[in-house]
């Protein structure tokens, strides 16, 4: 086995069985290796981040690890049946991080071996390198307590989860809202930047390695100009992870950390410093241009815009107030219209401390629950149901008062509903078709083959779940329409409440066997909708029928739709924000709608047929460009 050389190591990668504890756990009751427990604190406290690769049934491994009170301390986790080769790669990749920096621990030579057949200089090692890790710790400087590397390994984690909603990478990032801020009092910060210098690789483009005196003495250079730089955007702070130095016009050092990467700082920065000369030494993962500037970092404007639409001109005055609450087509939607302090934002997010999705926050009985619950009866809630956390049931719904809020439906033809016995307390989750309490799907829930959230469902808590809880089956149009009358008499009269209304056919691209009749379910909702809204001039409706027109609007899914479809959503709420304001917003034509979606077809069989960067794809990709700018 290779010499693993622990000086290097950012992260460790664990296998389980027989490695992090004694025993298999799928055959019989494991016994802890509480100093293994006690390593993971140790290493993650020296800032030392620890992943999971190994071949269990998550459910019963991720409880395990939570009744040993160390879960929280794993990012990244793989545990599946599928070969770890594979999955390892795929965790260092997701972590930005470089093989070398990687140990991976497992009993099973195979496994070390295939690891490293993925992945060549991948330090791998059996259970003995665990006394050499234990030593080294306990020698180490404690330097990250407050465990801030955890954190941000955390916010890398919740990002990956987010960015499958999108449509592409770039639509990822213009909606980040990404900020990056250049400081120049860098004697201030000249711990952390030393420690930039000596651990970047990945995006360090210049690699001299020098010591904290040497630092402080090029800092205070009257001929050197030096910066350090921070970032922030809409899921987090990652502090300072960049840094230059420099001389005349050539940059001495230009770094930043891993954690940056895909996210375009580099460039960014190489930019504002007016792409001074700049030589390159060894592999940078990122290549510098001189022409280009990342146009979804610090928009000033905090236009969220889009590779193949532009954004909505105008905005309405900051008089009007909005509340957008919804999953993914709300929030895609959004990244067509300016943000400001115009709007509030409460969108489908991972929690923190569990890592599961909260989407159901925005189901009409939750919001409900907003208003007639009790503090204690929330609490209730929360200690009952796993998929519930206390965020999703507080909340500016009622508290603040908002001229407009823009609420999804789609939810409601599909999560199920539960109601506590003996209470008047509901909560909503998953398909309506594989009830919770119904003993028969518990295996699903429990193995993951059907939607969780990311929950972990075993059979005791599903058993004391159906004990407390009993089905009551889908929202139905009577008592959707009766929440929608409570939650308007809980609303200040002036406001607005603007429903999506769903598609009304089926999308042919929908693998989903629970979604086979979603659209019938969604005609029945909207049915009763437009009935009411007929009555109620409180009430504005975007419906998605008028929109959505064929198969080719879809992406994935019934509730899942085209970059077009997203841009149209934002037209109509920017129409219904309009009739509160003086100013109205331009829309863009009919014409360069259509004559856009010929380009998009266009560019989609160029894709097949030419490499993107190949000349003729180039030229008509300037094309496109020119043809988007005349539409402003």
């Amino acid at each position: 086995m290779m010499d693993v050389n622990l000086d290097k190591i950012k992260l460790i990668i664990w296998d389980l069985d027989n490695t992090f504890w004694k025993g298999t756990i799928s055959e019989i009751e494991i016994q802890p290796i509480m100093s293994n427990c006690e390593l993971i604190v140790a290493l993650t406290n020296c800032g030392i981040i620890n992943s999971i690769c190994s071949k269990n049934d998550y459910a019963t491994a991720a409880q395990k690890l939570k009744e040993l009170n160390v879960w929280d301390y794993f990012v990244f986790s793989s545990i599946d049946w599928q070969p770890k080769g594979q999955r390892i790669r795929t965790i260092v990749q997701s972590m930005a991080l470089r093989p070398e920096n990687v140990l991976f621990i497992d009993d099973e030579i195979t496994n070390l071996r295939e690891a490293q057949h993925y992945l060549p200089d991948l330090m791998v090692a059996g259970p003995e390198i665990i006394d050499r890790l234990q030593q080294y710790v306990e020698a180490k400087d404690k330097k990250d307590t407050n465990h801030s590397r955890l954190d941000q390994y955390k916010l890398l984690e919740i990002k990956n989860t987010e960015q499958q909603k999108y449509n592409s990478n770039e639509e990822f990032l213009f909606a980040s809202d990404i900020r990056v801020s250049i400081s120049e009092d860098c004697n201030r910060e000249s711990d952390r930047i030393h420690e930039l210098i000596q651990r970047s690789n990945q995006l360090n483009f210049t690699k001299k390695r020098i010591s904290a005196e040497e630092l402080k003495i090029l800092i205070n250079r009257e001929d050197a100009r030096c910066g350090y730089v921070s970032v922030t955007d809409k899921y987090g702070d990652y502090g300072i992870v960049g840094f230059y130095a420099l001389v005349g016009n050539k940059l001495e050092h230009f770094l930043f950390s891993c954690r940056t990467i895909g996210l375009g700082v580099e460039q960014y920065v190489y930019s504002v410093l007016n792409c001074p000369q700049l030589d390159v030494v060894g592999e940078v993962v990122a290549e510098l241009k001189k022409t280009e500037q990342p146009a979804w970092i610090n928009q000033t404007d905090h236009v969220a815009k889009h590779p193949e639409w532009d954004e909505i001109k105008e905005q309405p005055s900051e008089s009007a107030k909005v509340l957008i609450k919804g999953p993914c087509d709300l929030s895609k939607s959004m990244t067509y219209i300016k943000s400001s302090d115009l709007f509030d934002y409460e969108f489908t997010y991972v929690n923190e401390k569990g890592g599961n999705i909260i989407e159901a926050h925005n189901h009409s009985v939750h919001i409900v629950g907003l208003k007639e619950y009790t503090d204690k009866q929330k609490d209730e809630i929360v200690s009952d149901c796993i998929f519930v956390d206390r965020d999703m049931l507080d909340g500016s719904f009622f508290e603040t008062k908002y001229d407009i809020i823009v609420l999804s439906t789609l939810i409601e033809s599909n999560y199920g509903i539960y109601k506590k016995r003996d209470s008047n307390l509901q909560v909503a989750f998953g398909s309506n078709l594989i009830s919770l309490t119904d003993k028969q799907n518990w295996q699903q829930y429990i193995q993951g083959s059907i939607y969780t959230g990311n929950n972990i469902f075993t059979e005791s808590y599903l058993a004391g779940f159906s004990e407390k809880y009993e089905f009551v089956g889908k929202t139905n149009p009577q008592d959707y329409i009766e929440r929608i009358k409570q939650i308007l008499n809980y609303l200040d009269k002036q406001t607005t409440l603007c429903l999506l209304l769903g598609v009304e056919f089926s999308c042919d691209k929908d693998s989903d066997p629970f979604s086979k009749n979603r659209h019938r379910e969604h005609a029945e909702l909207n049915a009763a909708i437009r009935v009411f809204a007929q009555e109620c001039p409180q009430l504005e409706l975007i419906d998605l029928n008028d929109i959505v027109k064929s198969q080719s609007d879809f992406t994935d899914g019934i509730n899942h739709f085209t970059s077009r479809v997203y841009y149209e959503i934002a037209q109509k709420i920017s129409a219904v924000i309009n009739k509160k304001q003086d100013i109205p917003i331009e829309n863009y034509s009919t014409f360069f709608i259509y004559l856009d979606r010929v380009i998009l077809f266009v560019r989609t069989i160029l894709k097949r047929t030419f490499r993107t960067d190949s000349r003729l794809y180039k030229f008509f990709k300037a094309v496109y460009l020119i043809i988007s700018r005349k539409k402003k």
